[in-house]
């Protein structure tokens, strides 16, 4: 590997859907490859056979791919390497740099019991005759690397010098007692042969990193530059997580989110750009990136914040892509209605829209008339019967403009508003309420103009008829 070439990766385990924290390791791994012009590869950690699952590999596929954080490929599975695995356990065999530990779970946990919190090397000095004969019983056994005294530094480059003693480590195991090898292994195999120069992850890795660059040690390799990035906190300042209501990255896809505006969130969410931007292109981004930028202290899940960030990202689009998007979920949606309708309603809808499936929901009364009210609405809306006598002289203007348009209309209702002794509020909020079944929407002269005048009669009528009762 020559010394400018940047390569990194996004290495998930199967063993679940893509998660937000993931998602944000994936970006970052990303937006810093493409700021130093280098690659960006995908792998997949499949070695542990029970929890590993194809079709969470398939999803976190799908998932990357509806991100838009493309990757070098082919993809790189754990899975279809072993033979890889074995050779550099050979290496440390020959190199008497591990050993088999035939200790069984209860004899680990008595030690434990006995005082000893770290594995206390009873397998590390057997004989070759005490190995044989283990073996020659079936007794299973895992190997461990042999650790000797002093300490492991490494300069990481978000925390800075991290140093540990080998005090603190027993001789951890390498390979399981089914053959597969650890992560801490795989892992030191994989980013040497893919030549990974920075790895980029989640700072719950931080205690396995010295153990990584004990083995590559071990194996005379060059590590890799460490760069760990803060975890993603709940509101409770713990771990995000479910239980927080937090989804994962399908979610977002399945309810319509445009995947540049999850990537502009995740993106500050421990990274800070040294200004007051907060709207940002996924260009944008790449061209802004540093891990010196990134912050130590975790970062806060704010959903809110999500929401405003991906209805900015909502206004940006036009009408015409929002309508193609929407139509590609739901090709029903504005059906019969002339194309030139439907962008007007888009361009009503953006701004009050964070998501497709929201744009779909809010904009359901431009197509089907309300019959059901909320009682609470209705109470603020429809006080009393001089409501309804307001809305017939209201209905009656209307039915007389010529010229169908949002200006004329709101000339007239506010020329009829001025010759009454009420405000114009006490018109537009059943106006509203008859015509769009909700006191929250857009413009009420837009939604009139939109519905045209046949059915702005029709919906005042019903409305009438349904509320004559108060």
């Amino acid at each position: 590997m020559s010394k400018n070439t940047i390569k990194v990766r996004f290495a998930p385990s199967p063993t679940g859907e893509l998660h937000l924290g993931g998602a944000r390791t994936a970006l970052f791994n990303w937006l810093f490859a493409q700021r130093q012009n280098g690659s960006f590869f995908l792998r997949i950690e499949d070695t542990d056979k029970e929890r590993s699952k194809t079709q969470y590999t398939e999803q976190i596929i799908d998932s990357m791919k509806w991100l838009g954080l493309n990757w070098k490929t082919p993809v790189v599975y754990q899975s279809g390497r072993t033979e890889r695995y074995k050779h550099y356990l050979n290496i440390l065999f020959k190199n008497d740099l591990c050993y088999r530990c035939f200790c069984s779970k209860d004899e680990l946990q008595q030690s434990k019991v006995d005082g000893h919190f770290l594995y206390p090397g009873t397998c590390r000095n057997l004989s070759e005759h005490e190995i044989k004969t283990k073996l020659n019983q079936g007794i299973t056994f895992t190997i461990r690397i042999k650790i000797g005294s002093g300490k492991t530094m490494f300069n990481d480059l978000v925390y800075g010098k991290n140093v540990t003693d080998h005090n603190e480590l027993d001789d951890f195991i390498i390979i399981r007692s089914d053959g597969t090898p650890t992560y801490n292994f795989s892992v030191v195999v994989d980013d040497y042969e893919m030549e990974i120069s920075h790895v980029i992850r989640g700072d719950d890795h931080l205690s396995n990193t010295s153990k990584q660059i004990i083995i590559y040690r071990a194996l005379g390799l060059k590590p890799p530059q460490f760069a760990h990035l803060p975890m993603i906190l709940g509101p409770d300042k713990k771990r995000l997580s479910k239980r927080h209501g937090a989804p994962g990255v399908q979610s977002f896809a399945d309810q319509g989110y445009f995947p540049d505006g999850l990537l502009n969130y995740l993106a500050l969410l421990g990274w800070n750009p040294k200004n007051d931007d907060e709207i940002f292109s996924l260009t944008q981004l790449s061209n802004k990136f540093s891990l010196k930028q990134v912050q130590k202290k975790g970062a806060i899940w704010d959903e809110q914040k999500l929401h405003w960030i991906s209805g900015q990202h909502m206004m940006q689009k036009s009408s015409k892509f929002i309508l193609d998007q929407v139509r590609a979920i739901n090709p029903e949606w504005g059906k019969g209605s002339d194309i030139a309708v439907l962008i007007r309603i888009l361009d009503l809808m953006k701004p009050r829209c964070k998501s497709l499936k929201e744009v779909i929901s809010l904009s359901e009364p431009f197509f089907i008339s309300p019959v059901v009210f909320n009682d609470g609405e209705k109470a603020r809306a429809w006080p009393n019967q001089k409501t309804a006598s307001n809305l017939i002289g209201c209905l009656k203007k209307l039915e007389q403009i010529a010229f169908w348009n949002a200006q004329q209309i709101e000339s007239e209702i506010k020329q009829y508003v001025s010759t009454k002794s009420f405000s114009l509020g006490k018109i537009i909020m059943p106006l509203r309420l008859a015509l769009f079944g909700s006191l929250n929407g857009p413009s009420v002269y837009d939604i009139i103009e939109i519905l045209g005048k046949k059915e702005v009669n029709k919906r005042i009528n019903f409305a009438l008829e349904t509320f004559s009762n108060i």
